[in-house]
Order: C-alpha cells, then sequence, then structure tokens
C-alpha cells in the first residue's frame, strides 16, 4: 500500500479537461466576486455560459471516464470534417465566451 507513481491516461485528461473548464470560468470570474461584493446583478448570458462550461467539461469527463480502451480515448480527440465541411471531434470543444 502506497502512494501512486504514475498517473493514469484517464486521470491526466480529467485533470486537462478541468484545467480548460478552469480557465473558461476564470474569465467572468470577476461578475461572480463583483455580486459578491456590491450585489450587482450577474448577467444572464454569463450564468448561462458558465453554466454552459461546467455541463460539457462534466460530460467531457464522462466519455473520458467511460471509454474502454486507448484506442476509445484516442478517438475521442479525433478530429474529422463532414460533408458539410465542419471539423469537429466526438469529445467536443468547451463552449468559449464570444466577445
Amino acid at each position: 500500500v502506497g502512494d501512486v507513481a504514475v498517473k493514469g491516461l484517464k486521470t491526466v485528461l480529467i485533470e486537462n479537461i478541468k484545467s480548460q473548464a478552469a480557465g473558461e470560468l476564470s474569465k467572468t470570474d470577476w461578475y461572480i466576486t463583483r455580486k459578491a461584493d456590491a450585489g450587482t446583478a450577474v448577467p444572464s448570458s454569463i450564468t448561462t455560459h458558465r453554466a454552459a462550461v461546467r455541463t460539457k467539461a462534466a460530460e467531457m469527463e464522462t466519455a473520458i471516464t467511460n471509454a474502454s480502451d486507448t484506442p476509445a480515448l484516442e478517438t475521442l480527440y479525433t478530429y474529422t470534417t463532414n460533408d458539410a465541411g465542419v471539423t469537429s471531434r466526438p469529445l467536443g470543444e468547451l463552449p468559449r465566451l464570444e466577445s
């Protein structure tokens, strides 16, 4: 019984998703701080975006967790282009705040 010497691939990928989500949420953290400090309302577009980031991150983490093996993980991250010219991957992307 002891510490794990090396993190597994799924753990690393999930930590990466969590980090990306935190980075996206940090862009709007000031709205939340302002609400706590001054009571100023947070625009609904911001709360909607923040909820969407959390929801998508959870979906991505679940997809990673549920991948049966390394090739299945690889498939999640493989970009393809459909007939309409849209490039995407099965894992998807975190929502980005429009400027």
